[in-house]
């Protein structure tokens, strides 16, 4: 697929799940509020990769990666792993976890046991590091033989834009469950399985 449409059929499943998520409510309990209000940071950011692909600041764009993940992990794990008094701790913004020893928390829970999200930290993690501050992987892809100025290849666009549309149907389907919504959950389940047959 070309950039171009990869663009496009981002566009669209945004627009859809803005319609299909807009209005939902959640429970106004602290930890429901905090964990929603990370995966609405996370599809915010999700917009944010796909628009500043499509005016082509693409190094903007893989930097902003690594935020887009933390947001959906650390709503996950406020949701489903936070202590009351690491609740407390987050409220006063004090909060200190490790990535790794987050997504092993998240790991012990139902539906995660299957350790995905470390197999995917494990590949990604270094890469996104360099790009969100400043490192190898990014300046490299600023320096052409006689320029400098962006280079960054279709197939790792494409697969930014990918990761970028996945956290955020994953994101959408969490608060579609916080919500009770368990049809609309399952329809963005099948659209992440869907999504992640294609070519």
């Amino acid at each position: 697929m070309k950039i171009e449409d990869k663009i496009l059929e981002s566009e669209e499943l945004i627009r859809w799940m803005d319609k299909k998520i807009a209005g939902l409510e959640v429970s106004s309990d602290e930890r429901a509020i905090f964990s929603a209000s990370l995966f609405d940071v996370a599809l915010e950011h999700q917009k944010a990769i796909v628009l500043l692909i499509a005016k082509e600041l693409v190094g903007s764009a893989f930097s902003l990666a690594r935020i887009l993940t933390e947001a959906y992990h650390k709503g996950v794990w406020i949701r489903k792993c936070a202590s009351e008094n690491e609740i407390e701790i987050f409220k006063k913004d004090k909060l200190k976890i490790d990535f790794g020893d987050l997504i092993k928390d998240i790991e012990q829970q139902d539906g995660y046991q299957a350790g995905i999200l470390s197999k995917v930290k494990a590949v990604n993690w270094k890469a996104m590091n360099s790009y969100t501050h400043s490192g190898f992987l990014q300046v490299v892809r600023r320096s052409k033989e006689k320029t400098i100025e962006p280079d960054y290849s279709e197939d790792e666009i494409l697969e930014v834009l990918d990761n970028a549309n996945a956290i955020g149907m994953l994101s959408a389907m969490q608060i579609a469950s916080m919500a009770d919504n368990y049809e609309l959950a399952n329809e963005l389940l099948d659209k992440v399985e869907m999504y992640s047959k294609k070519p």
